[in-house]
This record gives structure tokens, C-alpha cells and sequence, in this order.
């Protein structure tokens, strides 16, 4: 992933320290997901602190689509690996995009990889595909809908939020989340991400300490 920020967040609430939700109610199709502490949230979007993790990506080429960057990651998943083993699904799958001309364009796709893999993890046999490590990092999330449909404007509507709340984040780049399987038609869950830069606002806002 692009340069992630190391901010470990401790929530305290009502005198109770916070626990990692391993299970976090988007995880309903895969093994494991990114595992966070919501930190607030209002009618706008939350602000999550997640867990350290680590990640197999590829950028996305120009002569290609966004489903081709993803087709080289699950071959990885499916043995394209050293040692040759098959990973479980895990979600979500992360496109990273940045404006050019003033529209949204997919750079690169990850795949989380699971937690057993974070001091040792399977090797990529395509030089296409890396692994990058995210150390604990701080997120803006709104929901983006099932299909994944005017992405430039859910996008450009948190950024406008986020503005408003006066927010410190990375105004360059998002990141789309997808939990669902690609074989479920209903119910798909998607979300838009932008990276904070420090501790949120949004916490002194509702009187909690990090």
C-alpha cells in the first residue's frame, strides 16, 4: 500500500478499555477480515482505528483494467506462491484510486493477507505482485453502495465532510473496500476510505480520550 500511518489508537469508553473487533459486522463472506476499533460515528461516516496488517498488491497497468489487477492477486491466493499453498478469502479487497483530470483512477489492488502470514508470509512468484506491510492506521469510512456506482461522488462527498469537520486526512487518494463475495447478489457491502493524517478530531468531539 502507499505510506500508511503508524498511529496505535487506545479507546477508552465509560472506563472500559476498547478490544479489536475481530469479527466486525462486514465480515460475513470471508475467513478473516481487517480487524478495527470504532472510534466515532455519526450520520456523515466513522472513524475507524484498525489493527496492524499486511497486504499483497499490484498496481494497476494502464494497458488494463482494475479485474485484471485483481485475477493476478487471487492467482497468488490459488498457489501462485512460494511455497505453492492455497490462502483463504479474506476481505476486504482494496482499490487504491487518485484523481487524473479531475476523475477518479484505480493505481493498485490489495488483497489482505491473513494474520498467521504477518512474520512469515508466502512469496510472490508474478513480479507483478508485492507484499506491503500497514502498520495501525486511522480511517474515514462511509458506506459506497452496492454497486460501486458513482464512485466520484460518494468519494467526493466524504472528502466534503471531512472538510467541514475540519479533518486532517490524505486529500489525494482514496481507497474502495469490498467485503461481499463475488458470487453474492444481494446485500453487497462497499465502502470508501480516506487515510487521516494524527489523531481524529471527531474524538475530543465526543469527549473520548485515545
Amino acid at each position: 500500500m502507499l505510506p500508511l500511518l503508524p498511529l496505535a489508537l487506545h479507546l477508552l469508553c465509560q472506563g472500559v478499555s476498547a478490544q479489536w473487533s475481530r469479527t466486525p459486522s462486514t465480515c460475513t463472506d470471508a475467513s478473516e477480515c481487517l480487524s478495527y476499533i470504532t472510534v466515532c460515528r455519526d450520520s456523515e461516516y466513522e472513524t475507524r482505528d484498525s489493527e496492524p496488517s499486511l497486504w499483497v498488491g499490484t498496481h494497476v497497468l494502464h494497458t488494463e483494467g482494475r479485474y485484471r489487477a485483481k485475477a493476478r492477486l487471487t492467482e497468488y491466493f490459488n498457489k501462485k506462491n512460494r511455497p505453492g499453498i492455497q490462502i483463504e478469502r479474506t476481505a476486504p479487497i482494496l482499490t487504491l484510486y487518485t484523481s487524473l483530470n479531475g476523475d477518479p483512477r484505480p493505481m493498485a489492488v490489495f488483497f489482505l493477507l491473513p494474520r498467521r502470514f504477518l512474520l512469515n508470509p508466502p512469496l510472490p512468484r508474478d513480479e507483478l505482485v508485492y507484499l506491503s506491510h500497514a502498520p495501525g492506521q486511522v480511517l474515514f469510512v462511509r458506506p459506497a453502495g452496492a454497486l460501486l456506482f458513482r464512485l466520484e461522488r460518494k468519494a467526493q462527498e466524504l472528502f466534503e465532510d471531512l472538510l467541514r469537520q475540519r479533518e486532517s486526512f490524505l486529500r489525494d487518494r482514496f481507497y474502495v473496500a469490498e467485503y461481499s463475495s463475488p458470487l453474492r447478489l444481494f446485500g453487497r457491502r462497499n465502502e470508501i476510505w480516506y487515510q487521516a493524517l494524527g489523531a481524529p478530531l471527531c474524538a475530543a468531539r465526543y469527549g473520548r480520550t485515545l
